[in-house]
């Protein structure tokens, strides 16, 4: 399901919500996605105002923004 989201994000050009993990612990972040990759996908973040790199199996959900935003 999250493959489907990410790939659904990347064709319609439309944000979505992923809950991801790191070294920090836990987080929710808006992105946009820009490239997928077998192991990555890159990403506008809106929460860091930039492209960031974000590794799949780091990605524990996604789902769709209930609001969209334009970069």
């Amino acid at each position: 399901m999250i493959e489907h989201i990410l790939k659904a994000s990347l064709e319609r050009n439309i944000p979505i919500t992923i809950i991801y993990m790191n070294e920090g612990g836990t987080t929710q972040r808006d992105i946009k996605v820009l490239q997928l990759c077998d192991d990555y996908v890159k990403g506008y973040c809106y929460l860091r105002k930039e492209v960031r790199t974000f590794v799949k199996s780091s990605i524990l959900s996604a789902f769709w923004c209930r609001h969209t935003k334009a970069v």
